[in-house]
């Protein structure tokens, strides 16, 4: 694992999400060729449960395939001792907060094939900022936010398309 530059780690839907609007393989070649670039580059990384939860998709889905073919290598395991400590650490977190949350949003939080806490506690043993998607809500009953997460366990996060600021990406 190349760790010189490593700073930032995908969220699942950084990857789902622009394959499915506005960076679709139709026509968004230069998105994914970007992260690519930075992943080689020892940039950018994400998670083997990411990778997971994409493999999910049907077999013929674009990104299940970019991610399969060219991505792969860049899906780092979390089987080790200090992510799961980190994990472990979340999950106290969230099921100490049942005031704060409702049982349905607790459930999704802390379901098997959610990769949001896994995410964060790879951060978190790294020291990389996590990219996602999603917007804090510290007030939301409903679901539990990944900057929320972040802000508790002192991570820092940032929007993917403030990422790709922040790395020049260029269409």
């Amino acid at each position: 694992m190349n760790t010189l530059k490593l700073k930032y780690i995908l969220d699942a839907n950084v990857f789902i999400t622009p394959a499915r609007t506005y960076y679709s393989f139709d026509f968004g070649t230069k998105f994914w060729d970007f992260l690519l670039e930075k992943a080689s580059s020892g940039i950018i990384c994400s998670i083997d449960k990411v990778y997971d939860e994409i493999k999910e998709g049907d077999k013929n889905d674009p990104l299940r395939k970019w991610a399969e073919q060219d991505f792969e290598q860049y899906f780092y395991p979390t089987k080790n001792n200090d992510v799961i400590k980190h994990y472990a650490d979340i999950v106290k977190y969230v099921e100490n907060n049942k005031a704060n949350y409702k049982e349905e949003a607790i459930k999704e939080f802390l379901e098997e094939k959610n990769t949001d806490a896994w995410v964060i506690a790879f951060a978190k043993y790294k020291n990389l900022v996590v990219v996602t998607e999603e917007k804090s809500n510290p007030n939301s009953k409903r679901k539990i936010y990944i900057p929320d997460v972040c802000n508790h366990c002192k991570v820092k996060f940032i929007h993917t398309l403030d990422m790709l600021k922040v790395l020049n990406f260029r269409l």
